[in-house]
């Protein structure tokens, strides 16, 4: 496929996350225009060659469905030659170079086998109705990769509608993954995941790599890994490969982003030990109740 564009999703929450991935983007060699689908209306300045892009069809009408917002990913299905990547992402090789001899539906993930969170049980009756192998066919819907417009709006719209696929594509209320999933699969394009046979590609999962020596499952250049992301780990100084995402931050923006992580933490551990609280209080007032 030929890149026309790189699209992304993100508010001023993610603004850290977006500006690294972007850098490593421009680091890569890429100079394509960078689409990003706001979140909500909580946005900031982008740097040059990158705008804010909404397509009103769609968040209109998610909107009055009371969807999820990260559902706005699905305006992506309308177009073609585009790479998608969630703003917890960083690129290790230029996107073009890679994709340039793929075609079709293209993702490099680990989910064919660990497929959890892809599916919901409407999404598993349509899979196992078709193939006893539908790991191959799901997908992270964090970072994708498309040469055709598999929709036009009012045809995803009425397909996500359906009341086989409505509580998935539309009322499913905790993420879009899913969602993404069903609609593309529906469609009947060739899925290519370049983690599996023949490409066999590293893994993209910062996740993967739990020690400082993580470099060496990229000593075959061909098996290198092109992103990293981040999907669902939490990108602080725990892990050393997190030191990728950090080099492309400002000293000014390190010193923010650590405030945060901090201020997170400190979130985290007041509502953890409210909730041991109440948890106490909970079995002190069940066994009175038992005496």
């Amino acid at each position: 496929m030929q890149l026309e564009k790189i699209i992304s999703l993100a508010n001023n929450k993610t603004r850290l996350r977006l500006l690294a991935m972007i850098r490593s983007l421009r680091a890569s060699g890429c100079n394509l225009p960078v689409w990003i689908i706001p979140f909500d209306n909580d946005r900031f300045e982008l740097p040059v060659n990158c705008a804010w892009w909404e397509n009103k069809n769609i968040t209109g009408w998610l909107d009055a469905n009371h969807a999820h917002k990260v559902m706005r990913k699905y305006q992506c299905l309308l177009e073609s030659n585009y790479q998608f990547v969630d703003s917890d992402v960083i690129f290790l090789k230029n996107p073009e170079n890679i994709l340039n001899d793929f075609s079709g539906f293209v993702t490099s993930c680990g989910h064919w086998h660990n497929p959890d969170h892809t599916t919901t049980k409407e999404v598993l009756e349509y899979f196992n109705k078709r193939t006893t192998i539908w790991q191959q066919k799901v997908f992270n819907s964090g970072q994708f990769a498309c040469d055709k417009a598999l929709y036009d709006f009012d045809n995803l719209k009425q397909t996500a509608e359906l009341p086989a696929y409505k509580s998935t594509c539309v009322d499913f209320k905790y993420h879009e993954q899913p969602g993404v999933n069903l609609l593309v699969n529906l469609t009947g394009i060739p899925v290519t995941n370049i983690t599996l046979q023949p490409y066999y590609m590293e893994s993209t999962w910062a996740g993967d790599y739990t020690d400082e020596n993580y470099e060496r499952f990229w000593k075959n250049e061909q098996h290198k890994p092109y992103i990293i992301h981040w999907a669902g780990c939490d990108m602080n100084i725990n892990r050393p490969i997190d030191e990728l995402f950090l080099a492309f931050l400002t000293k000014n923006e390190k010193e923010e982003w650590h405030k945060k992580v901090l201020e997170t933490g400190a979130i985290k551990n007041s509502f953890n030990k409210k909730l041991k609280r109440k948890l106490s209080k909970i079995k002190t007032a069940v066994r009175s109740l038992s005496e």
